[in-house]
C-alpha cells in the first residue's frame, strides 16, 4: 500500500457531482485537494441522471419539493447559483418548463466539463480507490485498498445505496456510526414498483397520464405500465413512501385517478351528459377521450360492463361503478425495484448530527458530510443535484472561511 507524502488541506471522499463541486470551490480559492472514489471515472453517476440528459436543477425551488424526517426550511432557492456555476464550466443551460439541461442534452457534457476544471486546476484524483477506513488523531488519514491519504480535514461525498453498478456504497453510513452520528433507515426512492396484478397483463406498454397516489402522498403526470409494474414521473416521485412500507412489510395499495382534472360528481355528470347524447352509441366510443384507450378498456371491464354495451342499457350503479374505477383505480404492490434500480437513496446520516450552516459532523470537528449520504431526498426534476450542490456550497463557504 502507497503511503502519499502530501498533507491536504481537505480529502474528499466520492466523485460524484457534491464531491466535484466541492473540489472545484475549494481549489479556486486555493486549497490543496484531493477526491478519493471507487470508480475508474469522475463523475459516473452523473451519467444516467435526467435519462441521460442530466435534468440539473429547477426552477421551482424550495423544501416541499424534498423529504427528510428533519425540518427542511435550511433548503435555499440556489437554483440560479447552479446555472452560473455549470455556466462558468462552459454549459449552457435549457429551460425545458422551468427543468433545466444543458442545451446539448446530455449528461455527458455536464460529466466532462467538470472533469475539464478538475483537470485545470490540477486537483489530485485517486481514482479506483474504494476508501475503506477514515482516521483522526492531530490530522485525518484515509485509506483506500490502494492508498494512505493524509489530510487537515476530510468530506464524505461517497453517496447512498442507489445504482450499485454505478458505485453505491455504504461507505458514509459506516463512517457516520464510527464517529457517533446517527443514521436513518434507508429506502430506494425515484424508482418504478412491482406488481403482479392482473392488470398489467393488459396494461403493459401503455403510457397515461393520471395523479398516483399512495397513502397520504399524491403525485400527478405520466404514468408508465409494463407487465410486472408501474414507474413513471408521479410514481418515481412517491415511491420513497413504498419502499419505506416494504421494509416495514406494511404495503398499501397504489391508487390511481385517471380523471383527476374532475371531481366524482363531475365526472358522474360528464358521463351521464355523454350517454344521453347518443343512447345509441357503445359505451368505449362514448368515453372516447376520457383517457388513454386501454385504460378505457380496463375501466369498463372492472365495471363489469361489455365493451359493445350500448349506453342506453346502462343504469345507475353502472356509472357509479365506471367513476369508482377511473378515478379509484387500484393496483396491488410487492414492493419497488430496489436500491439498484433507483436514482437516489432515501433516508440517510442523520441532519441532527450536522451543523446545517456549515455541513460539518457536531461530533468531529473537520469532518463534513454532503450530497445523497445524507438524510435528505428531493422528488424528480433536478432536485437531487441541486442538493449535491447546496450541500457542497455550503461546505466550501465553510471551509474556506475558516482556512
Amino acid at each position: 500500500m502507497d503511503s502519499n507524502e502530501k498533507i491536504y488541506d481537505v480529502c474528499i471522499v466520492g466523485a460524484g457531482f457534491s464531491g466535484l463541486v466541492l473540489a472545484i470551490k475549494l481549489a479556486r480559492a486555493g486549497l490543496l485537494v484531493c477526491l478519493a472514489d471507487l470508480n475508474r471515472v469522475v463523475g459516473r453517476r452523473i451519467l444516467s441522471t435526467g435519462n441521460g440528459r442530466c435534468n440539473f436543477t429547477n426552477r421551482r425551488m424550495g423544501d416541499q419539493f424534498y423529504y427528510s424526517q428533519h425540518d427542511l426550511s435550511f433548503i435555499d432557492d440556489k437554483h440560479e447559483e447552479v446555472i452560473a456555476f455549470l455556466r462558468e464550466l462552459g454549459i449552457i443551460e435549457r429551460d425545458f418548463d422551468g427543468y433545466y439541461y444543458p442545451i446539448t442534452n446530455q449528461a455527458k457534457t455536464v460529466r466532462d466539463a467538470l472533469e475539464n476544471e478538475i483537470n485545470a486546476l490540477g486537483i489530485d484524483v485517486y481514482l479506483d480507490n474504494r476508501v475503506t477506513d477514515i482516521a483522526k488523531d492531530d490530522i485525518f488519514t484515509v485509506t483506500t485498498h490502494r492508498s494512505v491519504i493524509k489530510a487537515k480535514k476530510v468530506c464524505v461525498a461517497s453517496g447512498g445505496l442507489s445504482a450499485a453498478t454505478l458505485g453505491s456504497s455504504k461507505f458514509g453510513y459506516k463512517m457516520a456510526t464510527k464517529f457517533k452520528m446517527k443514521v436513518t433507515k434507508l429506502a430506494p426512492a425515484l424508482v418504478g414498483v412491482v406488481s403482479k396484478d392482473i392488470c398489467l397483463k393488459d396494461l403493459a406498454g401503455v403510457r397515461a397520464v393520471g395523479k398516483v397516489s399512495y397513502r397520504d402522498a399524491s403525485c400527478e403526470g405520466e404514468i408508465q405500465f409494463n407487465k410486472d409494474g408501474v414507474s413513471g414521473y408521479p410514481v418515481m416521485c412517491i415511491s420513497r413512501y413504498i419502499g419505506f412500507d416494504e421494509l416495514d412489510k406494511k404495503l398499501s395499495d397504489l391508487t390511481i385517478d385517471f380523471v383527476y382534472f374532475m371531481t366524482d360528481d363531475e365526472l358522474k355528470e360528464e358521463l351521464k351528459n355523454r350517454f344521453s347524447r347518443n343512447g345509441e352509441a357503445a359505451i368505449l366510443a362514448s368515453l372516447n377521450g376520457l383517457s388513454n384507450e386501454k385504460i378505457i378498456q380496463t375501466v369498463v371491464s372492472y365495471a363489469r360492463i361489455y365493451g359493445d354495451t350500448m349506453v342506453s342499457k346502462l343504469d345507475d350503479e353502472d356509472i357509479d361503478n365506471l367513476v369508482y374505477f377511473f378515478k379509484h383505480f387500484a393496483i396491488s404492490l410487492e414492493g419497488t425495484k430496489g436500491f439498484d434500480n433507483s436514482q437516489v437513496t432515501a433516508g440517510g446520516v442523520d441532519l441532527d448530527g450536522i451543523d446545517l450552516e456549515t455541513m460539518e459532523a457536531k461530533t468531529c470537528s473537520g469532518m463534513y458530510f454532503t450530497g445523497e449520504v445524507l438524510d435528505v431526498d428531493g422528488i424528480c426534476g433536478g432536485y437531487n443535484l441541486t442538493w449535491a450542490y447546496l450541500s457542497a456550497s455550503k461546505a466550501a463557504d465553510a471551509i474556506i472561511k475558516e482556512v
